[in-house]
């Protein structure tokens, strides 16, 4: 009986390590509108390197960065990823203008299994692109799609994001 309880003990602690060291935690993370998003995205605001750091400990492997080359300047945040042995993508949106097919297809191709921050400055074109992808790529209606654009960040482009989905595909 000891026994029995001992190995459930074991069991247990290395089901809660492994659920903890899987999941995605956005607390003491300091990025403006940080949400999380399925179980591999985190999504929201430019991060620090603080916030850089702790995603790393918690198996973060790529960061999707949405600003254009040139928007922020604190610091390398390319060779700061790259150091903590993340992958870093830049794929520059601009503006409306950039929340077009093509960037969409980019955008989808990038989303992978891997555990991911989707960011920009504020978390509104990371919406807007969640959005765009579930509805063009994933095939979500446009309630969903808005639905999830929303809970990724969406707020300002919404009305753009909105007449895009609106039209017929």
């Amino acid at each position: 009986m000891l026994l029995k309880k001992i190995i459930l003990s074991v069991l247990l602690i290395f089901t809660f390590e492994s659920f903890s060291q899987n999941s995605l935690t956005i607390e003491n993370i300091s990025l403006k509108n940080a949400s999380t998003y399925q179980e591999n995205f985190i999504t929201g605001g430019q991060p620090s390197i603080s916030d850089l750091e702790r995603l790393a400990k918690q198996g973060v492997k790529q960061v999707i960065n949405l600003r254009s080359k040139g928007e922020f300047k604190l610091f390398n945040e390319k060779e700061i990823v790259e150091s903590l042995g993340m992958t870093y993508i830049n794929l520059e949106i601009r503006g409306i203008e950039d929340l077009n097919q093509n960037k969409i297809n980019i955008f989808s191709k990038l989303l992978s299994d891997k555990k991911t921050l989707v960011h920009c400055a504020s978390g509104n074109r990371v919406g807007a692109f969640f959005a765009l992808d579930a509805y063009f790529v994933k095939n979500k209606t446009a309630d969903i799609a808005l639905k999830i654009g929303k809970a990724t960040g969406l707020t300002r482009l919404e009305s753009k994001v909105n007449s895009m989905i609106i039209k017929p595909k």
